[in-house]
């Protein structure tokens, strides 16, 4: 054990780079649900200071929870033993001796699994109901009862079944299939973001720009890097073959809806739409 497992058998990237570009899809849909920060706003109590400290948190929990764990679990097991059979969390602690280990990371998931249903309800939730009150969606979805966007709700826990009907159906594909799905959905959507808040600074007078009390770093240049890196994630959607159906059904879906958005007259009913009845942070600007 000890840091020279990182360079044996090979070195970095012993059978070529192409399989670490490769991989960056399923990375992104692990960090996939960042952006809801910005919906979470919303319903913060001070969300001057709520929201800085939660962005700033989570390159900490990247480097922490992804990074290193993976750097001690390599340095301990070389990327020759890691067999794929099992997790390699669970691998690294019956190494130890740890014989309950698959039994607690099995807890471990399924609580994240709950936390990022528990997070996907509240920001699709939210944003859905801004866009019914904007004239963008079926009306039903814009009614609240007590604060919560109850028929939203039935419509994404009837989606859930659904997946779940799908996961008995064909459980050896349905998880590649729904996460290239949300993959492509999640990058289009960071694209979409970043296209808007470099749009939404090029407006900004110079004097409100400068009255900004929390800016990102590096910019402009890390805005267009990070465009630049989503628009290559598009090309290895292109390059692997198991990601092209989802690819295409993202583009189809994205063509179907913009046509529906003119055809049904949705722009000048959003144009007419009252102003502030969409909730904060759900808009464009948000």
């Amino acid at each position: 054990t000890g840091p020279a497992n990182l360079v044996n058998d090979g070195g970095f990237f012993p059978n070529g780079v192409s399989g670490m570009v490769a991989s960056f899809i399923l990375v992104l849909f692990a960090f996939g649900g960042t952006e809801i920060v910005g919906v979470a706003s919303a319903e913060a109590e001070d969300p001057a200071k709520s929201v800085p400290k939660a962005v700033n948190t989570i390159p900490v929990r990247i480097l922490l929870f992804y990074v290193l764990a993976i750097l001690v679990i390599l340095m301990i097991n070389p990327w020759r033993s890691i067999t794929g059979e099992e997790s390699p969390f669970v691998q690294i602690f019956s190494t130890l001796g740890v014989t309950w280990a698959a039994a607690a990371l099995n807890v471990v998931v399924i609580t994240a699994a709950v936390s990022a249903i528990n997070a996907d309800l509240f920001g699709a939730g939210n944003v859905l109901t801004g866009l019914a009150r904007q004239n963008l969606a079926p009306k039903v979805m814009a009614k609240k009862t007590r604060g919560v966007p109850v028929m939203t709700m039935i419509i994404l826990i009837i989606v859930m079944i659904i997946g779940t009907g799908l996961n008995a159906l064909i459980p050896d594909n349905v998880f590649e299939v729904i996460a290239s799905l949300a993959t492509f959905a999640t990058i289009y959507v960071w694209l979409m973001i970043l296209l808007a808040h470099v749009a939404s600074r090029r407006q900004m007078p110079p004097e409100e720009r400068a009255s900004l009390k929390y800016t990102v770093p590096f910019w402009p240049w890390g805005q267009y890097f990070s465009i630049a890196f989503i628009i290559f994630t598009f090309g290895i959607m292109v390059w692997q073959e198991q990601y092209r159906p989802a690819l295409a059904t993202g583009v189809i879906f994205i063509l179907l809806m913009t046509a529906i958005f003119y055809l049904t007259g949705r722009r000048s009913a959003a144009a007419s739409s009252p102003q502030g009845t969409a909730p904060q942070g759900t808009d464009a600007k948000g």
